[in-house]
């Protein structure tokens, strides 16, 4: 049974773009079997990006993202080969379980001012319990 994964690869940026290839080769040759042969679906280079903390010393690193399908029992032999290369200064890998939420979109400029509808009892008694409760009266003051 195949299943959809996501790997984001952070490589040291001292290398240059072939040997990140001759690498990425080398880790998606394990995920190859029998039923899927080509098991990468998609390769994004990103580049180099300055990291958001310094990483064994870097502060700079090359970015591939890849996606593939692959059996989830050639997954523990392809991490420990990425754990092992020094070249690889990070590495996270995520299952997709399905689409992705369509985005919601941004209100045009203006449309900010029309006034919201309420529908419902749910937003009156929102309402209700967000307004302040009167103070109490006090019985001895009478």
């Amino acid at each position: 049974m195949t299943r959809q994964y996501e790997a984001v690869y952070v490589f040291d940026s001292a290398l240059d773009e072939g040997a990140i290839n001759k690498h990425l080769d080398r880790f998606h040759a394990l995920l190859k079997s029998k039923e899927n042969p080509e098991p990468i679906k998609d390769m994004n280079h990103w580049g180099k990006r300055t990291l958001a903390y310094p990483i064994k010393g870097k502060e700079v690193g090359y970015y591939v993202v890849v996606q593939f399908a692959t059996d989830p029992t050639l997954l523990p032999e392809f991490e420990r080969l990425v754990k092992l290369e020094d070249s690889a200064i990070r590495y996270q890998l995520i299952l997709n379980e399905g689409e992705l939420p369509a985005p919601v979109p941004y209100p045009a400029p203006g449309d900010d001012e029309k006034p919201r509808e309420r529908t419902g009892d749910a937003d009156s008694s929102r309402a209700a319990a967000a307004a302040p409760a009167p103070p109490a009266a006090d019985e001895g003051d009478e």
